[in-house]
């Protein structure tokens, strides 16, 4: 996709083997891991954000940086298995599209729709921006837990 500028930040295990097999792609750029002071900027940097797991791991893990794309208002593409956690916050936020992983037909399809809608991008943005504030910011949190002990309370 040499329209697209992909930004890979991190020092991970991975990085080394990465950056030997997009070393004739001009359009993948790598960036060290950044302290968490410029988290905000990152985020804000990219208009597309990906979340990939290898099939099965969905299953076990919900990659926190899911809720912080979507804060920061971006639009995800999450490659994760079905029927799990981020799936469900994507349908339920409207905040991104969700493919099965390990089918790059499915995801180079969805990424090239996020590529050429900005409007729906933005949309996604909003809409994944506000679902945070509504459901997993930390007011939304504690008003869950006050309003689950309240509950219990009444059942006692």
């Amino acid at each position: 996709m040499p329209s697209l500028t992909f930004v890979i930040n991190g020092d991970g295990a991975a990085r080394t083997t990465l950056e030997e097999l997009a070393a004739d792609l001009p359009n993948v750029r790598f960036s060290g891991y950044q302290p968490a002071e410029r988290l905000a900027e990152v985020l804000a940097t990219g208009d597309i954000h990906l979340v990939p797991l290898k099939a099965g791991l969905g299953r076990v893990s919900v990659p926190s940086k899911t809720y912080s794309i979507l804060a920061a208002g971006r639009p995800v593409l999450a490659a994760i298995d079905p029927g799990t956690e981020v799936p469900r916050i994507l349908a339920e936020s409207g905040g991104g599209i969700c493919v099965a992983p390990d089918d790059p037909g499915a995801f180079r399809k969805a990424l090239q729709h996020l590529a050429d809608d900005t409007a729906g991008r933005d949309e996604m943005g909003v809409a994944g921006r506000r679902w945070v504030e509504h459901a997993a910011s930390p007011a939304a949190i504690a008003q869950a837990y006050a309003d689950l002990i309240v509950e219990l309370n009444r059942h006692r």
